[in-house]
């Protein structure tokens, strides 16, 4: 579904002036303390109004994980998406594409051009649905089996470390609070 921006009810945003004090606040100068200093290191900023913030914290350690995984992914030229795909169509041979771009909260169209490129390097396949001949149905093909194998074996090994780095009883109760977090909204 596309997205549109809710329109303004008065001339210049919401309140009369929205564009202008936008521009205004994105427009001040940097105060003299905030220049950049090539000395100044992340650690040395004081982040402790942020740390102190459950969403901050999830997507730092987000931003650090995604980069190991691509750092494990890198070999086998694989994206986040295209492993996770993977997966799915393994553990559901068969599966449609409205059902993965459901359950990987991706677009069907963008959906679309990452089976074209898996299809293109021989890892998946569709077969035309029995019932109904419009519906295709994704399956692994033998090289995107064995790829498979490869990469969940990096990965478990990327997993490992990430769960050995918290220890056992934390891994498992972030785990827990992760999954209630999934169902909030």
């Amino acid at each position: 579904m596309r997205r549109v921006a809710p329109r303004s009810r008065a001339p210049g945003g919401a309140y009369g002036r929205g564009p202008v004090l936008i521009r205004s606040l994105y427009a001040r100068p940097y105060p003299a303390r905030m220049t950049s200093d090539a000395s100044v290191s992340p650690d040395s900023l004081d982040q402790s109004r942020l740390t102190r913030l459950l969403g901050f914290r999830i997507t730092r350690a987000e931003l650090r994980i995604r980069r190991l995984f691509l750092e494990c992914m890198a070999r086998f030229e694989l994206k986040p998406v295209d492993y996770s795909l993977l997966v799915l169509v393994d553990a559901n041979p068969g599966v449609n594409q409205r059902q993965l771009a459901e359950v990987l909260d991706v677009s069907p169209p963008n959906l679309a051009i990452v089976v074209a490129r898996l299809m293109k390097r021989e890892l998946l396949r569709q077969v035309r649905g029995q019932q109904d001949r419009r519906m295709q149905h994704l399956h692994l093909t033998t090289v995107g089996k064995q790829l498979l194998d490869e990469t969940e074996l990096a990965v478990s090994e990327m997993e490992a470390r990430l769960l050995d780095s918290l220890g056992p009883t934390h891994g498992e109760a972030l785990l827990a609070a992760l999954a209630r977090l999934e169902h909030l909204a």
